[in-house]
């Protein structure tokens, strides 16, 4: 549509047009590779008897893999924190420190190419 034509448009379609336009994806940055080791070696000893970390899934494990997890839209490094500070029925009840919480987020993020 020609730049003049939108003058004459109603303010709600205009509104509606800027209200509705995607906006750029923005980059994470890359997940820095001390804290992808580290939270690696955690979730090796923390994480590997009920979840897969991008390898073969066994149909018997419910808990998801973490490469899947790390490559949905929705997780993000505050996603995770929240949820891993938060209590779960059908996890073991882990109490982790800041640290290691963002290693494991590294960990997962990375492993979802974030």
């Amino acid at each position: 549509m020609p730049r003049h034509a939108l003058l004459g448009l109603p303010v709600f379609v205009l509104s509606g047009l800027i209200l509705f336009t995607p906006a750029p994806p923005v980059a994470q940055a890359a997940q820095a590779p001390e804290q992808v080791a580290q939270g690696r070696l955690l979730a090796q000893s923390l994480c590997a008897d009920c979840h897969t970390f991008g390898g073969d899934r066994r149909n018997d494990r419910a808990p998801p893999d973490f490469a899947a997890v790390g490559a949905m839209p929705s997780t993000t490094a505050l996603s995770l924190r929240v949820f891993l500070k938060s209590p779960h029925a059908t996890m073991p009840d882990l109490v982790l420190e800041e640290g290691q919480i963002q290693a494991l987020s590294a960990f997962i993020l990375d492993l979802g190419g974030k």
